[in-house]
């Protein structure tokens, strides 16, 4: 705040015109302050006003004169501005008597403004008369207004919080899967651990299932709460969490071993042994879950499982022999027999592949006894297949080469022995010629 002489000319003349109008007093007002900017010792008083003409202005005399509302004067000009400070030092030395009250009240109205303005913690504008005097009229308005404003802010938080549910998933979770059925069953879903695996078989996505059992049921309707039952709907999604868990195979699987099926009949066996090794047992495990699907879901056509998987099953089953073919004899013996086991459990499920593959796994499981120089076991095998098969040729070609390597003699005698039954006429007939005539 720009600081003012103690000199008082000014008042002086300005008590001298008491009695007079208040055209007159108003008149000599600007006089002086003409003449004290004429004065060199009074100059920093008229460079600091800047604006002398609005103390002089005639546009509202009666707000300058207004001895009835002298806080009106006062107030319409905020304390920080130097024009202000002018109007009330040369009113106050002019009506020292008069308007001595004044001064009191103008102080209080100073003291409510500042006040006003730090509770509201806005920062000062340019006002104009107008906004001046609006804000002198309703400080109060404007604390009320922004007081319910905020309360009703708190009050929108305060609803979301509370209307937020509390999660108990990580309670259900502790829960073993049998306790969480049977709180299930206390809610009206009775499902057993078989009922959840079919669903679970039929469906891939987790959601849809739930909300297909909480409407089912009628959870929802029936206001389950943890607080009061000990149970809600948030135990469902973690109920089939839990069981699918416990599964080989399920509905969400099905893309997955659609991508791995279709990689895998890329698969060529190689000179790699880790990477054939690794090749086989990816095949086997699909295979394995192509097996428990059909007994799961009780299919019994290649056809059909191939529909649901939405790839070839059948192309798969015969490349993965092939597969298992060309690696097992490089594999331990046990690992034929559990071979063996497996290809006819796969048989015996889908039906169609039976009777496609029967008597090539049959063949198949003959050479690998051979191979791996269990003869008596593989003659046998070939002797069953000799007895029950009218396609000798292709049987007595495949007894006759798997020994080429192993016993050429023995694979010479099977040969001839082969002739009695096989003729020109016969498909495998020239490829048995070809090992006699080694």
């Amino acid at each position: 705040m720009p600081k003012t002489s103690k000199k008082a000319k000014p008042t002086v003349k300005a008590e001298k015109a008491k009695t007079k109008g208040v055209e007159k007093k108003t008149a000599k007002v600007v006089e002086e302050v003409k003449t004290v900017a004429a004065a060199k010792e009074e100059t920093k008083k008229i460079t600091a006003a800047k604006e002398p003409e609005k103390i002089t202005t005639a546009k509202e005399p009666e707000k300058i004169t207004a001895a009835k509302e002298p806080e009106k004067i006062t107030a319409a000009k905020e304390p920080e501005k130097i024009e202000e400070k002018k109007v009330e030092k040369i009113e106050t030395k002019e009506a020292v008597k008069e308007a001595k009250p004044a001064k009191k009240t103008t102080k209080k109205a100073t003291a409510k403004k500042e006040s006003a303005k730090k509770e509201a913690k806005t920062p000062a504008k340019k006002t104009t008369k107008k906004t001046v005097a609006a804000e002198e009229k309703t400080p109060t308005a404007v604390k009320e207004e922004k007081k319910p404003a905020a309360k009703k802010q708190t009050a929108k938080k305060t609803t979301k919080k509370a209307s937020a549910k509390a999660s108990h998933v990580k309670e259900y979770e502790a829960y073993s899967l049998d306790d969480c059925i049977a709180k299930m069953q206390t809610m009206g879903v009775q499902y057993d651990y078989n009922d959840y695996t079919r669903i679970l078989l039929d469906e891939a996505d987790d959601k849809v299932t739930a909300k297909n059992i909480i409407e089912g049921n009628g959870i929802k309707e029936k206001g389950f709460t943890f607080e009061k039952d000990g149970c809600d709907e948030e135990l469902v999604l973690v109920v089939l969490n839990k069981v699918k868990e416990t599964m080989d195979i399920k509905a969400a699987d099905f893309k997955e071993i659609k991508k791995d099926v279709k990689a895998s009949m890329k698969a060529e066996l190689g000179e790699d042994a880790e990477a054939n090794a690794s090749e086989y047992l990816k095949e086997f495990k699909l295979c394995e879950k192509i097996l428990m699907l059909g007994q799961r879901k009780n299919i019994i056509s290649s056809e059909e499982v191939s529909k649901l998987l939405d790839v070839d099953v059948d192309a798969f089953i015969e490349h993965f022999f092939n597969f298992a073919y060309g690696i097992l004899p490089g594999w331990q013996y046990d690992d034929v027999k559990f071979y063996e086991d497996f290809a006819y459990a796969v048989l015996s499920q889908y039906t169609d592949l039976y009777t496609k593959y029967q008597l090539r796994v049959l063949i198949d499981v003959a050479d690998l006894y051979i191979k791996h120089g269990d003869f008596q076991h593989g003659d046998v095998c070939y002797g069953y297949i000799l007895r029950d098969n009218q396609i000798k040729d292709y049987i007595y070609y495949r007894f006759a080469h798997v020994y080429e390597d192993i016993d050429f003699n023995k694979a010479k005698a099977l040969a001839y022995e082969s002739l009695q039954f096989v003729d020109g006429r016969y498909t495998y007939y020239q490829n048995i010629m070809d090992i006699i005539n080694k």
